[in-house]
């Protein structure tokens, strides 16, 4: 088997995680670019939850069938193939795999302590087309120690599109921006703040008619809250074109229609709302079910 199956991860791999999923094409196109582009390792991990698959031996054939990560009937070679066709498409990167017996979402949680980024997929469901997010994907956003991309079905996987971030004044959304800076200026794209704002009270008046003074005082307090994040990251970043908008609606509303054009979005993983110890914030998680645009999440340091 030419999978280096029980291999550590790579120092700051790009991780892709698979499971025979009609997404697994999207994340590795998505991973190979991020790596390609940063010059980073790229490391393609299939786990085996052993639980499942002994649940899954044929008891006329006598062999075990390979489940993925949603619980998806895989092919035994999964690995081995998609290492090849990796290998094809990015000849000069590092590239490695592995196939540990753990749980998808654990070993995805363990191989972030060395990463620099997981990329992992998320399914299409219902009619109104929010994103099935799987126990996997749904954990590792939450646990994982570094940043975390869900790709959605159908997202785009190139690099065209402007980098989006959502701010809103917490420690997650400032990590949030010094990441987004940090690959804007790697993808030499154009990048757009975001901040949103839903209800105001200004002079005891509750502020819902646009162009009046309290409109604009309003947008002034928010861009502020933006600017005293972006300023230090645009003179770190002097070659990034940096906008800012400033616009009325829920966190999740906004970013989900502004992903529609995004290259990628990043957002924290929890905003200035959330409880202590909450690791995924309501805000976040609903961006992650209606984003059409790949999605990064991004924690802020510890004791932030």
């Amino acid at each position: 088997m030419d999978a280096q199956e029980g291999d550590a991860v790579p120092d700051n791999a790009v991780v892709v995680g698979i499971g025979n999923s009609d997404r697994d094409a999207e994340c590795l196109a998505w991973a190979g670019s991020s790596a390609q582009r940063s010059g980073s390792p790229l490391h393609v991990l299939h786990a085996h939850d052993l639980s499942a698959e002994l649940a899954a031996i044929d008891p006329v054939a006598g062999n075990a069938i390979s489940l993925g990560p949603e619980g998806e009937i895989g092919n035994t070679d999964l690995l081995d193939e998609t290492l090849a066709t990796a290998r094809e498409q990015w000849p000069d990167l590092e590239i490695t795999g592995s196939e540990p017996f753990a749980r998808p979402e654990q070993a995805l949680i363990d191989a972030s302590a060395n990463a620099r980024l997981i990329v992992v997929g998320a399914a299409r469901a219902g009619a109104l087309q929010r994103l099935g997010l799987g126990r996997p994907s749904l954990a590792v956003a939450m646990h994982a120690t570094c940043p975390v991309v869900i790709v959605p079905q159908g997202a785009r996987t190139d690099a065209e599109g402007p980098v989006i971030v959502g701010i809103d004044g917490s420690a997650h959304s400032a990590a949030a921006a010094e990441r987004a800076f940090w690959i804007a200026d790697l993808r030499k794209a154009p990048l757009i703040a975001v901040i949103t704002w839903n209800l105001e009270v200004v002079d005891g008046m509750v502020v819902t008619t646009p162009d009046t003074e309290a409109w604009k005082a309003t947008e002034a307090k928010h861009r502020a809250t933006v600017d005293n994040i972006v300023e230090p990251l645009r003179a770190a970043h002097p070659d990034v074109k940096c906008t800012v908008e400033v616009l009325r609606g829920t966190p999740a509303k906004v970013l989900a229609e502004r992903s529609a054009d995004a290259g990628l979005l990043v957002m924290g993983t929890r905003g200035r709302g959330g409880f202590t110890g909450m690791l995924l914030g309501s805000q976040s998680h609903r961006v992650l079910e209606t984003a059409t645009s790949p999605v990064m999440l991004v924690h802020a340091p510890p004791n932030s």
